[in-house]
């Protein structure tokens, strides 16, 4: 099955879980069918990237304050016991982890 061209796909653009629109690094807010000229896609399909991310790149992984280890949590949707983020692969309701900084 072939995948269409667009930015729900482009590896330039990264989901906004709240509104399901792309955040473009050129062209700003954009609908998730939305396709430019600056489209980049990858090779490999979205399962492969899908399994060489962890738990810990979850927007539902919690860590644990407390802990002296930044890796141990738990999942917000699935799992009640802590556990080690970095050596659990992410599960099929994956989302990543949007990053924030502040300069």
């Amino acid at each position: 099955m072939k995948r269409t061209k667009c930015c729900n796909n482009c590896e330039r653009g990264t989901p906004m879980h709240l509104t399901r629109d792309i955040l473009c690094k050129y062209h700003g807010v954009v609908t998730p069918d939305y396709c430019c000229f600056k489209y980049k896609g990858s090779a490999d399909t979205a399962a492969d990237r899908q399994n060489s991310y962890k738990c810990i790149h979850c927007e539902y992984f919690l860590v644990e304050l407390d802990s002296p280890d930044q890796d141990f949590g738990k999942c917000k949707l699935f799992s009640a016991r802590e556990y080690d983020g970095n050596k659990r692969n992410a599960c099929s309701k994956f989302s990543r982890k949007m990053l924030i900084e502040v300069s």
